[in-house]
């Protein structure tokens, strides 16, 4: 009986017990359930936001390469219009340089024809005036070599009429300015050729000087001329050193 008793309060004491502590606990572990439904709410919500955000990040990498590509792209558009834009500028400035040059020779054109047109003459008659010119400068210019050998015929007649008659007894006069080399000589007849001649004005019979290093070396008198050559005789009593070929040939 006492048994009984016993077995009786333990279970209504365990009763006792669990009813406080579901008494006692029951909130705490409301509380427990909630901050855990809380915190599973809040980590769903995370985790859903963190979702978004990768796929945001997705979309804005993918964004941000298409963009680069894009740049990328205008870059090279930019680069090749530039370039072509500086092949225009400079075909532009040739065109404009052309436009000058073309500008100049038709002003020069249109002066040239001002210039026709004053003076009278029809555009037929310049063919006509043209060969007239022309052939009168080659008349002219053998009027002028013409000339000149009667010019030259005319000094040799008169260099023979005062060789003949002997006016004043002078030596023919070299022109002041002639110098020359001599070219060969014979020491054995005292026979010299020299590089000057008809072209620098030298008369027959002239007489010339020899000269080495600003020294006489002799006196010489011209016997025949020709157009680039002269043939001369050391005088006799002038012949003061041996003469060589290159030394120099003077005026007297």
């Amino acid at each position: 009986m006492l048994l009984r008793i016993c077995l009786i309060l333990a279970i209504l004491t365990g009763v006792g017990v669990i009813g406080v502590s579901q008494f006692l606990l029951r909130p705490q572990i409301e509380t427990i359930i909630t901050a855990r439904n809380n915190n599973k709410d809040g980590w769903d919500k995370s985790k859903s936001e963190l979702a978004k955000t990768k796929t945001t990040l997705k979309n804005t990498s993918e964004k941000l390469a298409k963009t680069e590509t894009s740049l990328e792209e205008t870059k090279t558009q930019l680069t090749a219009t530039t370039a072509k834009f500086e092949g225009e500028q400079k075909r532009a400035n040739g065109l404009q340089e052309n436009l000058t040059k073309s500008n100049s020779e038709l002003k020069s054109a249109k002066d040239e024809l001002f210039a026709y047109t004053g003076t009278g003459v029809k555009p037929e008659e310049i063919r006509g005036l043209v060969s007239a010119v022309k052939s009168l400068t080659v008349e002219n210019a053998g009027l002028k070599a013409e000339s000149s050998v009667l010019s030259k015929t005319v000094k040799a007649r008169d260099l023979t009429i005062q060789q003949l008659v002997g006016v004043n007894n002078l030596d023919p006069v070299v022109p002041r300015e002639v110098r020359g080399k001599v070219l060969v000589v014979d020491p054995k007849w005292d026979f010299l050729v020299l590089d000057v001649g008809a072209r620098n004005n030298i008369p027959p019979n002239g007489v010339m000087l020899i000269s080495r290093n600003g020294e006489l070396v002799a006196k010489v008198r011209i016997m025949d001329v020709q157009d680039q050559r002269s043939i001369a005789n050391i005088m006799p009593g002038w012949k003061i050193k041996d003469v060589s070929e290159g030394d120099v040939v003077l005026a007297y």
